[in-house]
């Protein structure tokens, strides 16, 4: 893309710390994504800029897409595909080169709109209600459709390596060049990985095995091998204590469980790793408001869990074994202004809020730093363990910035 072409901004950088500020005329940058260690930023038109994450550098910009949507944004080798032309049950897809920017391929309508990487394979599939059924696997680099099946539901999809792990009428799995079905086993739910914003996507997951959940009468975590679906080890839990809980927990670091019922504003987490019985670390419930519940799903950081919830929507914080309970977080900006009915977003190491106006960043239990931002919406994206971004308003009010900050210190160039 010629320089003319891309969009307005100016870079402050500070190469040493890696920090930087773009800056923008409002309504020119959109909210980022970071994937496949590149951030992406939706630009002014319909255009796609790349983002070097340590200097702040425009790398691209490329042609004018129709309404992409940037947060499904799937990087697959030597392209980054992108879901564009939305509309109600349908989807398009375009393709850019990863280094470049410009279009491999196009395909213009698809009544599938969920995308995972599996390799050189684009997985696409659908998990609304009504079309759980269809799936399909086109290659990355040129487009071109290399097979499609169809299920009586899919209820999950979990990718590992060159393999499609599916909840359809019973575990199985997929190759997913092929479409050949490799293996296929009793009931279960595949669990994505830790830190894995989509199935199978951009985690640290290990290819070669996955955790499997099975309720009902006998609750047991499963660790099975990915090439034959095989068991490899079991953890059973106390099927009274969750009984409370419908739907399948969520994988943590360091070998745990969280389990959250939303309108009971009940947790639980537990030890699994190496155990053939789960060890509780925390029971806790949120008894003292009726007719409440948590608002978004309770979050994990390090040896920490967070929940909101309560009429003013309390940010809560409870520490993992050390029985003290939840305790309510405040934060508020050195202008004075509060924190309220706050996001949370989990980063390896830090917890983010914000409620569109203000940002603030939690480790340990403890808030380290609050900022004001002036801008509608405020959403923090971690950039790896030890860097967030977020969009501030200028202090004219005439321009919009992009900061990559210090996520222990909120230090920022401006």
């Amino acid at each position: 893309m010629e320089t003319e072409d891309r969009p307005p901004l100016t870079i402050d950088a500070d190469a040493e710390r890696r920090l930087w500020t773009l800056g923008a005329p409002p309504g020119v940058l959109g909210r980022p994504v970071v994937a496949g260690g590149t951030v992406y930023l939706p630009v002014a038109g319909g255009r796609l800029a790349a983002v070097d994450p340590d200097r702040g550098r425009v790398l691209w910009c490329s042609a004018p897409l129709t309404e992409p949507d940037t947060g499904r944004l799937v990087p697959v080798g030597e392209v980054v595909v992108i879901p564009v032309q939305g509309e109600y049950g349908r989807s398009g897809y375009v393709a850019l080169d990863a280094a470049t920017g410009t279009v491999r391929w196009t395909r213009i309508k698809s009544d599938l709109h969920r995308v995972a990487a599996a390799g050189s394979t684009l997985v696409l599939w659908n998990d609304t209600y009504d079309e759980r059924a269809k799936i399909a696997g086109i290659d990355a680099l040129t487009g071109e459709l290399l097979w499609e099946n169809e299920f009586q539901r899919i209820w999950r999809l979990l990718v590992r390596g060159e393999r499609v792990i599916l909840d359809a009428g019973g575990l199985r799995a997929l190759d997913a060049r092929s479409g050949e079905e490799l293996w296929s086993k009793g009931y279960g739910s595949a669990l994505p990985e830790p830190g894995s914003p989509l199935p199978g996507q951009w985690g640290t997951d290990n290819a070669a095995v996955f955790h499997a959940w099975k309720g009902g009468t006998a609750p047991e975590l499963s660790l099975c091998a990915s090439d034959t679906g095989e068991q490899l080890t079991a953890t059973r839990f106390p099927r009274r204590a969750l009984r409370h809980f419908s739907r399948p927990p969520t994988l943590l670091d360091g070998g745990r469980v969280l389990f959250a019922e939303s309108y009971g504003r009940r947790l639980q987490v537990y030890a699994h790793s190496d155990l053939a019985t789960a060890e509780p670390l925390l029971e806790l419930r949120l008894a003292r408001w009726r007719f409440t519940s948590f608002s978004g799903n309770p979050l994990c950081v390090g040896d920490w869990v967070y929940a909101v919830a309560g009429r003013r929507y309390q940010v809560y914080a409870a520490r993992c074994g050390d029985g003290s309970g939840l305790r309510p977080l405040s934060a508020t900006a050195p202008d004075g202004r509060a924190v309220r009915l706050p996001q949370t977003v989990a980063g390896p190491r830090h917890l983010f809020l914000s409620n569109g106006r203000t940002v603030a960043a939690v480790r340990d239990g403890r808030v380290l730093w609050t900022t004001a931002t002036d801008t509608y919406d405020s959403w923090p994206v971690p950039l790896g363990s030890d860097r967030v971004l977020f969009p501030s308003r200028s202090r004219t009010a005439d321009g919009y910035r992009l900061h990559c900050a210090d996520a222990e210190t909120g230090r920022r160039l401006t």
